[in-house]
C-alpha cells in the first residue's frame, strides 16, 4: 500500500510539472534564444572582423620589415657614395696641387728664359 501511496504520488507531481512546463514561460524562453542566436550572429562578425584587422596589421608589418631594409640599402649606398666622394676629392685636392706645381715651375722657366712676368693660368682661364 505504501508503494502504491509513493508511485501515485510520484506521478501526479511528474503530471503537475508536465503542466506547468519548467517554470520558465515560453514566450520568456523564445526571447532568451533569440538573444542567444543574435550574440552568436555577432560573435560570428567581430570574429571576422578581428581576422580582417589581424591581417592588415600583418601586412603592415611585412610592409614595415620591407621599408627597414630599403632603409638599410639606401643607407649603405650612402655611405659607400660618401667613401668615393671623398676618394674623389682628396684626389682633386691632389691633382690640383701638382697642376699648381707644375704651372708655377713651367712659368718659372719661362720668366727665367725671356726674363719677363707671365700671368699663371688657372684650370678655368685656360687658354
Amino acid at each position: 500500500m505504501r508503494l502504491v501511496k509513493a508511485g501515485a504520488f510520484v506521478t501526479a507531481i511528474a503530471f503537475l510539472v508536465t503542466l506547468s512546463g519548467c517554470g520558465v514561460s515560453k514566450d520568456k524562453y523564445n526571447a532568451l534564444l533569440n538573444e542567444k542566436v543574435a550574440l552568436e550572429e555577432k560573435v560570428n562578425v567581430l570574429t571576422m572582423a578581428r581576422d580582417e584587422l589581424q591581417k592588415k596589421y600583418d601586412d603592415l608589418l611585412k610592409e614595415k620589415a620591407d621599408f627597414a631594409t630599403k632603409i638599410e640599402t639606401v643607407t649603405n649606398e650612402k655611405a659607400a657614395l660618401k667613401g668615393e666622394y671623398d676618394k674623389l676629392l682628396d684626389e682633386k685636392v691632389s691633382l690640383k696641387a701638382a697642376y699648381d706645381k707644375l704651372v708655377g715651375e713651367g712659368v718659372k722657366q719661362v720668366e727665367g728664359a725671356l726674363g719677363v712676368t707671365v700671368p699663371v693660368p688657372t684650370p678655368e682661364t685656360k687658354e
